[in-house]
């Protein structure tokens, strides 16, 4: 069975700036779709791993990294 790790979705937020609502808005979802990839309960389809980024001033293998 696979489990999903803890990524640093968070903490690159947290290091840009970026209140979960403020960035749930700039990304175009829910908070609760937010807080879901922060949490490892789901993963955030690869479409947005760049927009991530991008938001956050970090890289895409940033957000990757497990905490």
């Amino acid at each position: 069975m696979c489990t999903i790790e803890k990524r640093s979705y968070r903490a690159c937020r947290e290091n840009a700036g970026y209140t979960a609502q403020v960035a749930a808005t700039k990304l175009g979802v829910s908070i609760t779709t937010l807080y879901s990839w922060e949490g490892a309960k789901t993963s955030p389809d690869a479409k947005w791993l760049p927009l991530m980024a991008k938001l956050y001033g970090c890289t895409i293998e940033d957000l990757l990294v497990a905490q």
